[in-house]
Parts: C-alpha cells; structure tokens; sequence
C-alpha cells in the first residue's frame, strides 16, 4: 500500500463515521482507530468460493498487541494483494470486500485495493462515485445482520436488495438500500422490515456465545461499479 492508500482508507472511515450516523438517522455513531502495520502479511488463507482472503489467523500476531484491552466492535483490514506490473499477483476481479466473521469475538472484514492504481473504487467523484466508503458500510452491516440473527430480532438478508426493489445504481451505489436497512423503512407486503433498533443498543455477541457457524459472504455490489469505472477509463482513454 501507498500512502495514497493509507489516506483512502482514512479518508473513507471519516466517510464512514458520517454515514453510520446519517443512514441510521442518528440511531448508530461510530468512532475509529488508524493503524498502518508495517510488518509484512506471511500468509493468507483460501476457500474455493472466495479464492485467497485475510482471516484473523493470518492477521493474528500483527493485531492483537493493538486491540488488546481495546473495546472495538469491528475491525478492517485493509490490504492490496498485487499491482498490474506483476502478472502472478492476486487479481481484484471478483470481490473487494469479505465480511460475516469474527476475530476475538470482534466483526472482522477484509477490504482489498484493487490492483489498478486508476481506479475510482475508493475515491470520491461527484461523477462516477459519491459514496466510496459504500464497502466499509456494507461489511459493517454484516456484523450487525449477524448480531441481529443472534438475538433473534427477524432481519432481511443484506444481499436482497433486488428482491425488495433496490438496485445498485451509479454514483451512489445502494445508498438507498443501506438507509432504510438501518432505519427499518424496507416496505415489504405492508410491513416494515430492516434492523430493528435494539442491535444498536447491544452490545455484540463475543465468540463464545454464537450459536450459528456463518458461512463468508461476499461483497458483489462494487464489483458493478469497478467495471463501470474501467468502461469510462477506456472511453476517456479513446476520446484522449
């Protein structure tokens, strides 16, 4: 990572924090911590869904000095896998966010840089992306989908936005479909549906309370926009 990526992912969380606290409507405010690790990644795990991922146990020795006696709820990391001068790196074309699980009892996501340093994925463009911290929000709100879960409050699953009538659309991505997640405003046969507003006031389960083994979830909305931004790069790329 550079430190252009370094200030993406600050310039993202501080997005964030404002976004947690608009698309609750006041209900969810978030603070963060930033830490650059410069200790290098040794391994990574696999599965045949998700391809190569960062899980806790790869990250283990690297973070836990920084979150012990720490009361996080979440944890991103943060990491670029390969670049486009190298061939044999690990290519960003199917996922750039990976959430459900959990490290220590904390939600833990992974948040992966795309390889092209062109991309827009991360950045804020009134044009082409107004909502780049949209990835950070949708792993976030798998934790609490979970928690919800655990607590038995009924929760729509987060990747249903279409069965709802929700599309990702450019360039606010599904903006929408968050907000009214978090503010239980999803209509539905009459109804209300979305995350009821107790999750907010409860603390997450810890490790040794989860009843359910989750399976990895995949972020698929910003793989849409990462092939809208590599359409407009080539036509702007033409037009040059």
């Amino acid at each position: 990572m550079t430190d252009e990526d370094v200030q993406d992912m600050k310039n993202n969380m501080d997005r964030f924090v404002s976004a947690c606290k608009e698309l609750s409507k006041g209900q969810m405010t978030a603070t963060y911590d930033l830490i650059t690790i410069n200790k290098p990644l040794t391994s990574l795990s696999y599965d045949d869904e998700n391809g190569y991922f960062v899980a806790g146990k790869d990250v283990a020795d690297l973070i836990n000095p920084y979150i012990e006696n720490k009361n996080y709820d979440h944890i991103f990391v943060a990491v670029r896998l390969g670049d486009e001068q190298h061939q044999n790196d690990i290519q960003v074309n199917d996922w750039i966010g990976l959430g459900g699980t959990e490290h220590l009892g904390i939600g833990f996501s992974n948040i992966r840089l795309p390889n092209s340093e062109k991309s827009y994925i991360y950045k804020y463009n009134e044009r082409i992306n107004t909502f780049p911290e949209e990835v950070f929000i949708h792993e976030f709100l798998h934790t609490l989908e979970r928690n919800s879960e655990e607590y038995g409050y009924s929760v729509p699953a987060l990747h249903d936005n279409e069965k709802y009538g929700y599309k990702s659309e450019s360039p606010n991505g599904l903006k929408k479909w968050y907000g009214d997640y978090m503010t239980k405003q999803i209509s539905s046969g009459g109804t209300k549906l979305g995350l009821d507003s107790r999750v907010y006031r409860t603390k997450p389960n810890k490790q040794s309370d989860f009843q359910y083994s989750y399976k990895m979830t995949v972020l698929d909305e910003p793989k849409n926009i990462i092939e809208e931004i590599k359409l407009v790069i080539n036509k702007l790329t033409e037009k040059g």
